[in-house]
C-alpha cells in the first residue's frame, strides 16, 4: 500500500480527480449561484457591502483559529488550508477525510509536525462542538426570558446542556485519566506500524510502542495547554460560527424581513437548523439547512419567498464561494508545486519537545 502511494503516478491521479471533482462541485452549484446573484441584485448598494465586508470576515475568523493554534504559519497560508479544506468538505460527498489529508499538506509544506497538526484538528474541532451547542443554548434561555417556555424551548435546553455536559466530562477524562491514555496508546501502535514517518521525525532504532508513547503523549501535551487557555480559541471560533448568522440576519433585512421576526428567535432558529444540517449525511449539509433554515423562518412568520431568498444568499456566501475560492487555491497550490522546488526539499523535520513547544 506504501509504495502504491509513492508511486508518482498514483499522486498525480489523486491531484487530477480532487481537482476534477471540486471543479465539478463548482458546476453543480450553477443554478444556486445564479439565483442568489439575482436575489442579491434585490438588495441595496449599503447591504451589498456590508455582505461582502462579512463574507471576508467569514474566511479571515476562520482562518484565524487555525493561524491561533499553528503561529507559525501565515494568516494567508491559514487561508488557504481553511478554504480548500472547505471546499473539499463541503464540496466532495463523504469528503471529510480527503479535506483533512489536503489540510494536512498544505500544513506539512511549512513544517508543521503531525502531532501539532492533529492537536490543531482536535482543538479546534472541540471548540466548534462547544459554540455551535452553546449558541442554542444561550439563544434560547435568553428568548425564554420574555415568555412562557414551551415544550420544544425545554428539549433544546435539556438536549444541548446534556451535549456540552458530556463533551467537558469526556475531554476531561481523556486528558487526565491514565487509563485513557493507555488505551490510546494501545490503539495508536497500529497506526504508528504502518505510517512512522507521517507525524514527523522518527528514530528508526524507537519501537512502535515508543513512537505510539510518544506521539500520544505530545498530542496530549499540546491539547492540555490550549485547555487551560481556552478563552482565546473560543472567542475566535465564536465570531467564525457567527458570523454566518450575522449574514443570514443581514440578508433577510436587505430584503425586508422586520418585526416579525425578533432577534432571539432568529439565533434559536438558526443554530438549531445549522445543527440538524450538520448531521445530514449531504455535502456541507446541502439541501437539508436550506430546507430547515427556510422551513424554521417561516414557521417563525417570515414570509416564504423572503426567507428562501434570504436563504439562498447566505447559501452563496457561506457555501458556494468557499468552494469556488478554494478550488482556485488548490489549482493555483498544485500549479505552484509542480512549476516549483519539491516542496520541503531540503528542509529538516522538527518534533514537538513538549505541549509548551507544540501550541503558543
Amino acid at each position: 500500500m506504501r509504495r502504491l502511494i509513492d508511486e508518482p503516478r498514483v499522486r498525480q491521479g489523486a491531484v487530477l480527480l480532487v481537482a476534477l471533482v471540486l471543479v465539478a462541485a463548482v458546476i453543480l452549484q450553477w443554478q444556486t449561484i445564479v439565483d442568489a446573484i439575482a436575489e442579491i441584485g434585490k438588495l441595496s448598494a449599503a447591504t451589498v457591502v456590508v455582505l461582502a465586508l462579512l463574507g471576508v470576515l467569514d474566511r479571515i475568523s476562520r482562518a484565524e483559529v487555525i493561524h491561533s493554534l499553528l503561529p507559525e504559519l501565515t494568516l494567508t497560508r491559514s487561508e488557504m488550508i481553511s478554504d480548500v479544506g472547505a471546499a473539499a468538505s463541503k464540496g466532495i460527498p463523504a469528503g471529510g477525510p480527503i479535506a483533512t489529508v489536503l489540510r494536512w499538506q498544505l500544513a506539512r509544506e511549512r513544517w508543521v509536525t503531525g502531532t501539532r497538526f492533529i492537536v490543531m484538528l482536535i482543538a479546534s474541532g472541540v471548540a466548534t462542538a462547544f459554540v455551535s451547542w452553546g449558541y442554542p443554548l444561550v439563544a434560547t434561555v435568553v428568548d425564554m426570558a420574555g415568555r412562557d417556555a414551551d415544550l420544544a424551548d425545554l428539549v433544546i435546553v435539556a438536549v444541548c446542556a446534556a451535549v456540552l455536559g458530556g463533551a467537558a466530562l469526556f475531554w476531561l477524562l481523556m486528558l487526565r485519566s491514565e487509563r485513557a491514555h493507555r488505551f490510546v496508546t494501545a490503539r495508536s501502535e497500529w497506526f504508528v506500524a504502518r505510517w512512522p514517518a507521517v507525524l514527523g521525525d522518527v528514530d528508526p532504532a524507537a519501537s512502535d510502542r515508543d513512537l505510539a508513547v510518544r506521539i500520544v503523549d505530545e498530542i496530549r501535551d499540546g491539547l492540555r495547554l490550549v485547555a487551560r487557555r481556552p478563552v482565546g480559541l473560543l472567542l475566535r471560533t465564536l465570531v467564525a460560527q457567527g458570523t454566518g448568522a450575522v449574514i443570514l440576519w443581514v440578508a433577510l433585512r436587505g430584503l425586508g424581513v422586520g418585526d416579525e421576526l425578533h432577534i432571539s428567535e432568529f439565533a434559536r432558529v438558526y443554530f438549531v437548523a445549522h445543527i440538524l444540517g450538520s448531521l445530514a449525511p449531504t455535502p456541507g449539509g446541502v439541501g437539508v439547512i436550506e430546507a430547515g433554515v427556510t422551513g424554521a423562518l417561516v414557521a417563525a412568520g417570515v414570509d416564504t419567498e423572503l426567507a428562501l431568498a434570504g436563504v439562498l444568499v447566505y447559501r452563496f456566501i457561506t457555501y458556494v464561494m468557499p468552494i469556488v475560492l478554494g478550488t482556485a487555491w488548490y489549482v493555483w497550490w498544485r500549479c505552484q508545486s509542480s512549476t516549483g522546488p519539491a516542496a520541503g526539499a531540503g528542509r529538516v523535520v522538527r518534533s514537538v519537545r513538549s505541549g509548551s513547544d507544540a501550541v503558543h
